[in-house]
This record gives structure tokens, C-alpha cells and sequence, in this order.
């Protein structure tokens, strides 16, 4: 067991330096990725097969599809509908060790930075009710810490404008302290004295992601209410939006709800192992999260919270405007970010929400054109980012958005001409597909399929209506497939 940890612990600290080596962020509370961009398609021709079986039946294909594709150990998902219900849906390994278990959709995963979002909402809330002012230097509620200025303003927490070192990825010796203490439960005040390097630039003069921030922000709650952050939190939305499955651990437990396992590659042999069954905790890592990302939940809690929030159900419209200014001013990115909360401008819709990865890998977005919002969670720690041949929570939340799109009751969308729908057959499909393209297609017609970080990985002239698309050689996984300003998504499988 002992060799098991050790292993554990070099990996963290081998991934921590190859990150300094290519200047990217840390697989932990990282700063977020966006997706590729998406051209999304309208409803579907009244004929199609997904619809006939229904909005419910259509997104357990969609999730299915691509949890039978993905090497991922397991998938949880939710989708909020517009009659109030909530789809829901788990497949893959929970545990491996002692006894091999399967997910379900009770089990809990960190939602990692997520957790940011949940913070921001709390203090949006104070600051309604007349206890704090965003616009108050911090150093009106906390002491003197190191490298942190006093003047910086509670908004300039939630939205990254600081410059404060990041505790987790950016000072190594915070990481060399965890791993050689596993099972120590971090205090902030420790963090905050011992561990934050000096800031990155000038307060308020750029954007940076830290979740020093965040860390600061819990501090503030406490502060101003005498409170611990989470308790506050449980008060002000976990229990009036009756948010039953979200925790924040290790000084919350949930009893009688399942911790999902972890999997991770412990030993570096390219394969990931069962971290709780090699009886590894946690419960030091979470705590080292603290505020900026330690809460534990389930898609049905998150993607409820994240419609009642961007849905305009918690907050006063002056505080939901606030928290979705954008304060990166910075189009290359490739998102915006508010106050604790993000707008990827990949999907071709507005939305809102946050991702997170703590070892678990969480993601959820809100889309006010449908009035949904999707979470996904995966219990296994490798992501398309670093290995691109994977097919992750990304391409799972993707697919089922464009499942909502094609087979929801209603379109958000007009799209009364049909000028943006291709059709094709079979899907998934092995070494062709067969395309019914619109009736104003101008002949002949360039195709072109992109993965789902945005890569082109076929282009083929199609000469008439009938030509199939040649699919050979591409490895499986989820697409999207243009011609002109019309697309779908389509899934290459085993032959």
C-alpha cells in the first residue's frame, strides 16, 4: 500500500512540473478550457427516429453513445426540462476495489471549481440584504496577510482581478506540503499566511485565475456573518432550493449518500487505478480546496442550481447582471468571465456556468434560449485536454445539448426554412454516412467533419445527393459535420 502512495505522490509532483515546463495550468481548480466552437443545428426533420421516441428516450441514446465510445470509468448527467422534472442518467465503474460497483445517479463527485459559483451567489446574497458591498476592501474584514493587499475589493475576488499568486497551481511547495501530509484537514489561515507567493501583477490592472481569490472570499463570509462559509451557503441556497445532495467536504459528511471513487494513474503505468481503494484520502485535498472548490454534489443539484441562479430565481436582476459582466475583456480566451461564473463563446448560444476538475471532472452550463441547464460529472481524472483521442464530459455535455436542440418540444430558434438542417444516416456510422442536405443546396458541396476540440479531420467534395461521406480511417467519437452554415452531429462507432 505504502508503494501505492508513493507512486501517487510522484505522479502529482511529475504533473505539476511538466505543467511549469509548457507554461499550462494544473489539473487542479485549473483555469477553464473552452470547448470547440459548435455550429448547432435546428430541430430535426419531423421524421426523425429520436424524435418519434421521445425527448427522454433521445438523451439516453446520446448519453449511452458516448459512454459506450469513451474510455472514461464512469459518466453522471442531468438535464433540467421545461415541465420542471429533471433527466437523469450514470453509466461505468464506481469502485474496482475490494469489489468491482457501478455508478448511479445518487453517488457524489467533487464538482471542483464549481464550488466558485455557489461562493459568488452567497455573497451576492449577503450583499442584497445590506451585511457587505462588493465594492469593500477586503481589508475591512480580514486580517494581514502576506502578499495579499488589504485594498482589494470583494468584486475584484469573484472576478479574478487581483493578481494574487494562486495557491495551488502556481506555488509548488503548497503541493510538495499536501502529499506529504494526505490525511491533514488545511486550514485557510495556514494557506493564507504560508503559502501564497508574491501577486502576478497590480490590483485590478488584469485578469488572472486564482483561486486565492475564492479562498479569501470564504474568508470574507466568515468574517462578516461569524460563520464557516459552507454553513452560510447551506442557508442561503442549498436549503431554499432544496439542494439535498451537495456537501462541503471533509466538514460536511453526507450520510446515507455514496461518495463515488476517484480513478486516477497512480502508478504511471497508463492506466488509471481506484484511489479510494488503495485506501489514498481525500479528505487533505479537499480541505486544501476549501472555498475555491471543495463541495461535493451530483448533476440533478448542480444543473437545479444552475437554472435557478442564471434562470433569474435567486438573485435580483441587479445582482445576475453583475455576476454575468464580464471583466476578462479578452475575445482570445475563448470565454468571459463574471463573477464566479463563465460564458464559453464556442457554442454558437448564450451561457453560463463553471467547470471544475479535483481530480473528478465536473462541467455544467445554463442555456437561456431553452431555459436548461446540463451537468456532467466523470469520476476519472484524464480529459481530452491532455490526451486528445478521449472522449470526456465535454463531448458528453455537447452531444447532449444537440440531442436537447433536435428532439426538445420547441425550438429556441426560428429556423421555419429548414436552411440549417443536415440529416444523416446511419448515426452512428462506421466507414460512411449518407447526408439529406437542405433543398437549396448548391451542388457540388464541400464537407467537412471537426472533432470536438475544433480540429478538421476530413474535408470531401460531395457531387451529388446520393454520394455517401467516406468515414474510413477516423477514429471514433463524436463530430460535427458542415457544409455550408447547415450541420449535425454525428458519432463514428466500431466497425
Amino acid at each position: 500500500m505504502r508503494r501505492y502512495v508513493l507512486l501517487f505522490l510522484v505522479l502529482i509532483l511529475g504533473i505539476l512540473n511538466l505543467s511549469a515546463q509548457f507554461n499550462a495550468p494544473v489539473q487542479l481548480l485549473e483555469q477553464p478550457v473552452p470547448p470547440a466552437n459548435l455550429v448547432l443545428p435546428a430541430t430535426l426533420p419531423a421524421n426523425s427516429a429520436a424524435q418519434r421516441s421521445g425527448l427522454t428516450d433521445a438523451l439516453d441514446e446520446a448519453f449511452d453513445s458516448i459512454a459506450n465510445l469513451s474510455t472514461i470509468k464512469g459518466f453522471t448527467a442531468a438535464v433540467t426540462l421545461n415541465d420542471g422534472t429533471v433527466w437523469k442518467r450514470a453509466e461505468g465503474a464506481n469502485s474496482g476495489i475490494p469489489v468491482i460497483t457501478q455508478l448511479n445517479t445518487n453517488h457524489l463527485m467533487g464538482m471542483g471549481s464549481i464550488s466558485k459559483t455557489f461562493v459568488a451567489a452567497t455573497l451576492l446574497l449577503m450583499e442584497e440584504d445590506g451585511l457587505l458591498d462588493l465594492d469593500d476592501s477586503i481589508g475591512q474584514y480580514l486580517g494581514d496577510y502576506p502578499n495579499i493587499s488589504e485594498q482589494a475589493t470583494v468584486r475584484q475576488l469573484l472576478s479574478h482581478r487581483t493578481g494574487f499568486n494562486d495557491y495551488l497551481n502556481e506555488n509548488p511547495a503548497m503541493v510538495n506540503a499536501w502529499v506529504a501530509n494526505l490525511d491533514s484537514i488545511w486550514e485557510a489561515d495556514t494557506i493564507l499566511y504560508h503559502y501564497v507567493l508574491q501577486p502576478n501583477f497590480p490590483l485590478g490592472t488584469d485578469w488572472s485565475y486564482s483561486n486565492t481569490n475564492f479562498l479569501l472570499a470564504g474568508k470574507v463570509i466568515e468574517s462578516v456573518t461569524g460563520q464557516p462559509w459552507y454553513e452560510v451557503l447551506r442557508e442561503r441556497i442549498l436549503i431554499p432550493q432544496g439542494l439535498t445532495h451537495t456537501f462541503a467536504y471533509p466538514w460536511e459528511v453526507p450520510v446515507g449518500q455514496p461518495i463515488a471513487h476517484v480513478w486516477v494513474d497512480v502508478d504511471g503505468n497508463g492506466s488509471v487505478d481506484d484511489v479510494q481503494g488503495l485506501d489514498i484520502p481525500l479528505t487533505g485535498f479537499f480541505s486544501l480546496a476549501n472555498s475555491a472548490g471543495c463541495l461535493l454534489s451530483t448533476p440533478e443539484d448542480i444543473a437545479r442550481f444552475f437554472e435557478r441562479l442564471y434562470g433569474g430565481h435567486i438573485l435580483q436582476p441587479a445582482s445576475l447582471a453583475a455576476m454575468q459582466t464580464d471583466y476578462v475583456q479578452n475575445p482570445s480566451l475563448g470565454f468571459q468571465y463574471g463573477l464566479g461564473s463563465l460564458q464559453y463563446s464556442g457554442f454558437g448560444l448564450e451561457n453560463w456556468g463553471h467547470d471544475g476538475s479535483l481530480f473528478y471532472k465536473s462541467f455544467s452550463l445554463y442555456f437561456p434560449d431553452y431555459d436548461i441547464a446540463i451537468a456532467v460529472q466523470q469520476n476519472d481524472d484524464r480529459t481530452a485536454a491532455v490526451d486528445p483521442q478521449l472522449v470526456d464530459l465535454v463531448d458528453m455535455l455537447v452531444n447532449l445539448l444537440l440531442t436537447y436542440i433536435e428532439n426538445a418540444p420547441s425550438s429556441g430558434i426560428d429556423d421555419p426554412a429548414g436552411a440549417n438542417r443536415l440529416w444523416a444516416a446511419p448515426n452512428p456510422a462506421c466507414d460512411q454516412i449518407r447526408i439529406q442536405f437542405p433543398a437549396n443546396t448548391a451542388w457540388p458541396v464541400q464537407c467537412r467533419l471537426t472533432d470536438m476540440q475544433g480540429r478538421v479531420v476530413l474535408q470531401q467534395q460531395i457531387e451529388q445527393p446520393d454520394a455517401p461521406l467516406l468515414l474510413g480511417g477516423i477514429p471514433q467519437g463524436m463530430y460535427i459535420l458542415s457544409a455550408g452554415n447547415a450541420s449535425a452531429r454525428i458519432v463514428v462507432g466500431e466497425p
